[in-house]
């Protein structure tokens, strides 16, 4: 009788752990397809609006087209998020080009951004965060004479004119606030707005020529809304 009362309470236990380890799989694998989902790549586009460029009173001057105080601009992205928190690494482009009859302004602003945000309210399909961004950005401009022509038999530079070659970096700091809807649905979507101030500031400078007369674009703050798409 002990023989086979033993033998049912190992019975019991065999069973017991094993339930036990199916439920603890379960969990493991439910909060791993949890972690995972608060893992999502973004696509967004907008608009970004440097403010007024000191250098477009020297451009005013010589008569060339100015730097656009509004870029459009494009994102692309990774951002993970918790219950309370959520962390985004993005690069964002930005691209102008004003012309002129004779003369014309083409440039590219390239930018990298992490943005860190406290989550204040979240119901799940809906969520409003705000925080801080840390922002670099490399802005490169062409001024140039157009119509010019390149004969490919006489490629010296020096029988060439009329391209002018400038570029700048720049780090931003600011506050910004993130609006997410439709996050349990195939195409969630997020709007974020931000303010930033420039906090370190690189002279013009050029990669073609050595720039005299350098200044800093010191006085510069930055304000951008896109509307983002995560995937």
């Amino acid at each position: 009788m002990k023989k086979f009362l033993f033998a049912m309470l190992c019975i019991a236990g065999v069973q017991s752990s094993s339930i036990a380890q199916e439920i603890t799989t379960a969990e493991i694998t439910t909060i791993t397809v949890e972690e995972e989902d608060n893992f999502k790549w973004y696509f967004g586009f907008g608009v970004a609006v440097p403010g007024d460029y000191k250098i477009n009173e020297n451009l005013r001057a010589a008569g060339m087209p100015e730097i656009e105080g509004a870029m459009p601009e494009l994102t692309i992205g990774y951002t993970v998020m918790q219950k309370k928190f959520l962390m985004d690494m993005e690069f964002n482009a930005d691209y102008i080009d004003k012309k002129t009859s004779t003369d014309r302004a083409k440039g590219v602003v390239a930018g990298f951004k992490l943005r860190g945000h406290y989550v204040g309210y979240n119901n799940g399909n809906y969520f409003l965060s705000g925080g801080a961004d840390l922002s670099y950005t490399n802005s490169t401009f062409s001024l140039y004479t157009r119509n010019n022509v390149v004969d490919l038999e006489n490629l010296n530079p020096a029988a060439y004119t009329g391209h002018i070659n400038l570029n700048n970096d720049q780090f931003y700091a600011g506050p910004s606030i993130a609006f997410g809807a439709f996050q349990q649905s195939e195409f969630p979507m997020r709007l974020n707005v931000g303010y930033e101030w420039s906090l370190i500031n690189g002279r013009w400078k050029s990669e073609f020529a050595n720039v005299d007369n350098t200044f800093r674009e010191d006085t510069q703050g930055r304000f951008y809304a896109k509307l983002c798409f995560l995937f």
